[in-house]
């Protein structure tokens, strides 16, 4: 069932159980506490779901709080209750928000339930499909509601496999594979829990030649280019806090004959980045910090080594992105098989890497994904 349909359905069961009354199966109950769960996590803050219209009507507000007050887990009370206040407020520790399922590429990047807060979801169940995709930042959607395949190309889709889930104080990620005609695209999206910044990416194997992300955007959205560099400001006025999406896979600043270009193309932000070799790795870094982006934003490419020797962008990438002296961060992707490397003095045998680029010039890692 699609995403969109998740809280009509909910509606039905409620208007179903009130008139069955007695005749309603307990063992009902304890199905529906699964979906009711499930139906949450891909929630928007204002209780609409992620991948449909905004707003909510009155008779799912209505099954919603009913589900909530009925059901065997208190938390679901707390959450209903945060995003849609009643006249007395009970607080018990709400469900965990973040999930995803192991059988299909369906997640819900999640930190809190807050009406302000951050999150990401995925759908990409459907094969041949384009990957459903959905970015929430302080509450507003940004970008949506699809995710186009890796490379520019009409060939077919094949089946999406779900291949890593991580979900932890510091991060939750997903991956996940599929093929584009004889490409091989990994898809990566993460959420930095508590940074207000993101990372989605595709790794493409099969010697593309050149790669390409387009992800969609809102009715209402605005796409303003920076004036020194190659990133790009999502704005909807001057008093939100605007989205910088930063091509870290780019060079900092193009001049003029540069291969490789990042912009709007109508309702989608487009991202093509030239490939040399087998394979390569297309990063797309979102910050919604406003103290953050307010400072100076410099992003550049790292020396990988392998012993003596300098690796290819085909066997493994790292990136340095700075925002002014305080705060600098690191990413590291070995595309092909993990083994002992280098960058920046650090020693890594593992598959991705992030961390911060402390003042010491040391690599503290937050995320270290083994092969």
């Amino acid at each position: 069932m699609p995403v969109r349909e998740w809280s009509l359905c909910l509606t039905l069961l409620a208007e179903t159980r009130q008139r069955l009354g007695a005749s309603w199966s307990t063992e009902l109950d304890a199905r529906v506490e699964g979906f009711f769960l499930a139906t949450l996590r891909f929630m928007r803050p204002d209780g609409s779901m992620m991948f449909g219209p905004n707003g909510i009507a009155d008779p799912t507000k209505r099954a919603l709080r009913s589900w909530a007050e009925h059901l065997s887990e208190p938390g679901f009370k707390t959450v209903i209750d945060w995003w849609f206040p009643g006249p007395e407020v009970i607080h018990s520790p709400p469900p965990l928000p973040a999930s995803a399922r192991t059988e299909h590429p369906l997640a819900s990047l999640r930190a809190d339930w807050s009406k302000s807060g951050d999150l990401m979801a995925i759908d990409h169940r459907p094969r041949g499909a384009e990957t459903g995709f959905e970015f929430i930042g302080l509450g507003r959607t940004w970008l949506g509601p699809h995710w186009a395949s890796g490379v520019d190309s009409v060939a077919a889709l094949g089946r999406a496999k779900p291949s890593l889930w991580v979900s932890n104080y510091s991060v939750d990620l997903v991956e996940w594979s599929f093929r584009v005609g004889n490409l091989r695209v990994d898809r990566t999206a993460l959420l930095f829990r508590g940074r207000r910044l993101a990372l989605l990416a595709d790794q493409i194997d099969g010697k593309p030649g050149v790669g390409a992300m387009r992800v969609g955007l809102p009715d209402g959205i605005d796409v303003i280019p920076a004036a020194v560099n190659r990133s790009l400001a999502l704005t909807v006025g001057a008093r939100v806090v605007s989205p910088r999406l930063i091509p870290l896979g780019l060079p900092y600043r193009s001049s003029g004959g540069e291969r490789g270009t990042f912009q709007r193309e109508g309702n989608e932000v487009v991202l093509r980045q030239p490939i040399e070799g087998r394979r390569g790795w297309l990063p797309l870094l979102i910050s919604w910090e406003s103290g953050r982006n307010r400072k100076t934003l410099v992003w550049k490419p790292l020396t990988v080594s392998e012993g003596p020797k300098i690796c290819g962008a085909e066997t493994a990438v790292a990136y340095r992105v700075a925002w002014g002296r305080d705060e600098s961060l690191v990413i590291y992707r070995s595309l092909a098989r993990p083994v002992p490397r280098s960058f920046l003095g650090h020693k890594t045998a593992a598959r991705f890497l992030i961390g911060f680029f402390t003042k010491e010039g040391n690599v503290e890692p937050i995320l270290t994904v083994q092969a």
